[in-house]
């Protein structure tokens, strides 16, 4: 397959987008941290996915309040999009779609390595949620085999140990909340691109029929 230029590539994604549906680039997040700092950007950590957040546009203004995280911001985002009526037809936006795949690689093991690179991503936050995931767990044993031991001793929890038991159970189905995310956006990512393989291969194959030679079909 001919070889594009970088320059090139970018100069037709940004026309297809142009085209497309308006982006969503120019909206902001904003939420708090565990210290209740209010911070901003282009999307919210996912160490506090499970927060309320806001979503602002381009003007500062408040366009979107979430206080239901049970929906990952991804498939928030696809429902905004497909909420928005298109600039182009459906017809139209595919065959965009199909002339930014090819251009976007040069063969399939590209496509396979672009994937094992999203998912290597993802896999340090998954790393990172796991690691506290397990570490609460072992706080929770520890401060159940340390209440069993007092009440073996005939003393009693008291308020404070309890909330802290308590807090860390929080904090244990909070990490669950967010591995059960990571794991359907790791599942997101693979059908992404186990669909743009299979359109890939059908694009470049003889089974597509604007592959033909004109003069054959003559």
């Amino acid at each position: 397959m001919e070889y594009r230029s970088p320059r090139i590539v970018a100069v037709l994604i940004a026309g297809i987008f142009a085209l497309s549906v308006t982006s969503l680039a120019a909206d902001t997040y904003r939420w708090k941290d565990k210290d209740g700092k209010t911070h901003y950007g282009a999307a919210v950590p996912p160490e506090y996915a499970d927060q309320p957040y806001d979503v602002l546009n381009s003007s500062g203004m408040v366009i979107d309040r979430v206080e239901d995280t049970s929906v990952p911001i991804e498939v928030r985002a696809e429902q905004k999009i497909q909420d928005r009526e298109p600039l182009i037809s459906e017809e139209e936006r595919e065959r965009q779609s199909d002339r930014l795949l090819v251009i976007q690689y040069r063969s399939e093991e590209e496509i396979i390595e672009a994937l094992d690179l999203e998912i290597a991503q993802l896999g340090y936050d998954t790393r990172i949620i796991n690691k506290s995931y397990e570490s609460t767990n072992a706080a929770i044993r520890e401060q159940i085999r340390q209440a069993a031991n007092q009440q073996r001793a005939n003393r009693p929890i008291s308020p404070e140990q309890q909330a802290g038991i308590d807090k860390l159970y929080a904090r244990r189905a909070s990490d669950e909340k967010k591995r059960s995310t990571m794991a359907r956006r790791e599942e997101r990512i693979r059908n992404r691109y186990q669909a743009d393989l299979e359109r890939y291969r059908y694009l470049t194959s003889d089974a597509d029929p604007s592959n033909e030679d004109p003069q054959d079909q003559g």
